[in-house]
């Protein structure tokens, strides 16, 4: 198994400001990651239920190229406006514990 390495948030947005943040948000992730060794993909994923809930998830190579990406000015310029726009912010760094994927391949 490759070992990747994880940043991860958990938003609770403002009320009537959902719209708002992901596009904060998107824009934030792509000025911010752009050209930055390490960086595979971030995605935001809003919940169903709540849909003023939202869970990012950023994937990467290294925790140092996380870690520095995290140090920049254009991911603390982004992030304060981003949080901004929210009740709360709880966020973390991870690495894989586990993946779990089919045992077959489907028909």
């Amino acid at each position: 198994m490759s070992e990747r390495f994880w940043a991860s948030g958990h938003w609770q947005v403002k009320e009537g400001k959902a719209e708002e943040f992901i596009q904060q948000w998107q824009e934030w992730l792509s000025r911010s990651s752009e050209n930055v060794p390490g960086f595979h993909h971030a995605r935001l994923l809003r919940s169903l239920a709540s849909p003023q809930q939202f869970t990012s998830i950023s994937e990467w190579d290294t925790a140092g190229a996380r870690d520095a990406w995290k140090a920049s000015p254009a991911f603390r310029e982004g992030f304060e406006a981003s949080k901004a726009l929210c009740d709360e912010f709880l966020g973390g760094d991870y690495d894989e514990a586990v993946i779990v994927r089919p045992t077959t391949e489907p028909s």
